[in-house]
């Protein structure tokens, strides 16, 4: 073997370890993405070539649905990323991703060390025509983080935070159980209130005499010392609206839980 020959085969078999990650620039994505791309369709070629997925770096400020799909996101997910860009919303870091409904840790992790912030090129938010657009009135109890974001004023966070609280009561009785969700105020109520609806015939049932222990005491409005006394009575006989009364004590928390009641 020639000297030059040899040299070629040691700089080839010993520089690509040499280098990291992070100090490759990431000045282009659009070229970057291009030539991971152009590396795993040589690589597809090969006997040993890696499985199926296609990962690459991305910006979640400019990415596409196209990608988003390649990267892994269900259609939905990818959907509602979008939706999120078309609502203002900016990803300033990495954990941002976090806040679109179906990026569980599974997907966040297998993406995190190809999510690129590029900051010297931020998304231009165009306020005048956000405030201008029509927003459709969203009934709360069928409305998906998709829907929700159709409505004025509610961002990623949330309606993350409303769907969870929705989970958690089972539906929505009327709107007004908006200012129970962490960080809605009174004037942000104020805001959306003229744009939902509630249908209330939605709403889940908890059953006093027959459900257990965790799915009682899961609902918001019942502490644990109350579901304790809740179960102790059930112990000794049925259950039924009166004494309920007695139970709880609490006209206003009596008021509040009987529409999520049946005996």
């Amino acid at each position: 073997m020639c000297f030059i020959c040899l040299v070629l085969l040691i700089v080839r078999t010993i520089l690509p370890s040499l280098i990291r990650k992070d100090e490759i620039i990431l000045a282009n994505l659009p070229l970057i993405e291009k030539s991971l791309d152009s590396a795993a369709a040589t690589s597809a070629h090969t006997k040993h070539s890696a499985p199926t997925g296609k990962m690459f770096v991305f910006n979640p400020n400019s990415v596409t649905h196209a990608q988003l799909i390649q990267l892994g996101f269900s259609d939905k997910t990818a959907s509602i990323l979008l939706k999120f860009r078309s609502k203002g919303f900016v990803f300033k870091k990495k954990e941002d991703l976090k806040k679109v409904y179906g990026v569980g840790d599974a997907l966040y992790k297998r993406l995190e060390e190809y999510i690129l912030i590029d900051d010297r090129n931020p998304v231009a938010v165009n306020k005048k025509e956000i405030k201008e657009q029509t927003f459709a009135t969203v009934e709360l109890n069928s409305a998906d983080s998709l829907a929700l974001l159709d409505i004025n004023g509610i961002g990623p966070a949330f309606a993350k935070r409303i769907l969870k609280y929705r989970t958690l009561l089972g539906g929505f009785i009327n709107k007004e159980q908006l200012l129970e969700v962490y960080g809605v105020t009174e004037e942000m109520f104020e805001k959306i209130k003229t744009q939902v609806t509630v249908n209330s015939a939605a709403t889940k049932k908890i059953d006093l005499n027959n459900d257990d222990f965790k799915i009682i005491n899961r609902h918001p409005y019942l502490s644990y010392e109350t579901t304790k006394l809740i179960l102790d009575k059930r112990r000794r006989g049925y259950i039924d609206a009166d004494n309920l009364k007695e139970i709880l004590n609490d006209p206003v928390l009596y008021n509040k839980i009987i529409p999520y009641l049946e005996f």
